[in-house]
């Protein structure tokens, strides 16, 4: 699917979770995860806006996908992302 074709967040926040899930698995680019309490949280790009998977470990199924529209979403998976210096 072109990037234009792609579903605008509303159109994405009124699918059904496991169509939801089928859109990030097939149109998603996975980001970085971070691990809060039970969960393990998967951030994904979906051209105008993230989506965050919240897998609960403990039902082994998926809790909760939350949207986002602004790059600020992406602050708590900074602290854990570790990048090489380039330079020195």
């Amino acid at each position: 699917m072109p990037l234009n074709d792609m579903l605008n967040v509303k159109s994405f926040e009124s699918l059904p979770v496991t169509e939801q899930m089928q859109y990030i698995h097939s149109e998603g680019h996975y980001l970085h995860y971070r691990i809060k309490g039970w969960c393990k949280i998967n951030i994904y790009w979906l051209g105008s806006f993230y989506a965050e998977v919240w897998f609960l470990y403990n039902l082994k199924d998926v809790g909760l996908i939350r949207t986002y529209t602004k790059a600020t979403c992406l602050d708590p998976y900074l602290a854990d992302l570790h990048v090489p210096q380039l330079f020195e």
